[in-house]
């Protein structure tokens, strides 16, 4: 990972043996110009077509009981698994990206579990920097995870993966809400970030990112990201 940003942030960047404090990443903004998102913000809900197709959906309405039962027993099944039911249209513009931030105190096996399946290579060609801003949930098994991540990427692929764990409420940014920016667009979930979860979850998209002070959002984060207390 290259130097020369002033603000340093204990990073989980991972091609050495094990993880090192370095400086925080140099991050290419010019991605956050470019808003491909709905024409309005939108209130979307992660679901399935119907009770018998047991797909990634999303509704701009409430889903009727048989759909968000049928999600939940499917996400139940695939649980132990760990590639859980999410929205599409959320992984599908993951995959279209050159830069993802994904901010979520909760994130955890579930979610790096679907980061290491749409970074396998050939699905998310694109993507040039992957910022995932973490909390503490699953420590024991969320680290080792995210490091095989990183050994999945160093075959031959130049995204640069930083993994940066320790938010908690008590601690700045004191996070509560979780989003994510996929490029220019930002999203803003009720649930864990890309809806891969069993229940009931809704998120909007379609805000733009620059206009909503990201960039100075994320790096102020990463400047105080070093005083989180679980590294």
């Amino acid at each position: 990972m290259s130097g020369g940003n002033k603000s340093r942030a204990r990073v989980k960047e991972l091609p050495a043996d094990d993880y090192e404090t370095v400086l925080a990443p140099v991050i290419d903004w010019r991605p956050l110009q470019n808003f491909s998102g709905t024409a309005q913000p939108a209130l979307l809900w992660a679901t399935v077509p119907h009770a018998e197709q047991l797909l990634e959906a999303d509704s701009p309405r409430i889903p009727g009981f048989e759909a968000i039962g049928a999600r939940h027993a499917e996400n139940r099944k695939r649980k132990e698994r760990g590639l859980l039911l999410g929205s599409k249209v959320f992984w599908d513009a993951f995959r279209r990206s050159r830069l993802v931030i994904l901010f979520d105190r909760h994130s955890d096996r579930k979610l790096l579990h679907r980061l290491r399946d749409e970074l396998e290579p050939g699905r998310a060609r694109s993507l040039q920097t992957l910022i995932v801003l973490a909390g503490k949930d699953d420590k024991a098994y969320c680290a080792p995870l995210a490091k095989n991540i990183q050994e999945v990427l160093l075959k031959g692929s130049p995204l640069k993966f930083h993994y940066i764990e320790g938010m908690e409420s008590s601690k700045s940014p004191f996070p509560h809400d979780r989003f994510a920016v996929t490029d220019g667009e930002f999203w803003h979930f009720g649930g864990s970030v890309g809806s891969v979860e069993q229940c009931l979850t809704g998120f909007s998209r379609g805000w733009k990112a620059k206009d909503l002070g990201v960039k100075e959002f994320i790096e102020a984060t990463l400047a105080v990201a070093e005083q989180w207390s679980n590294i």
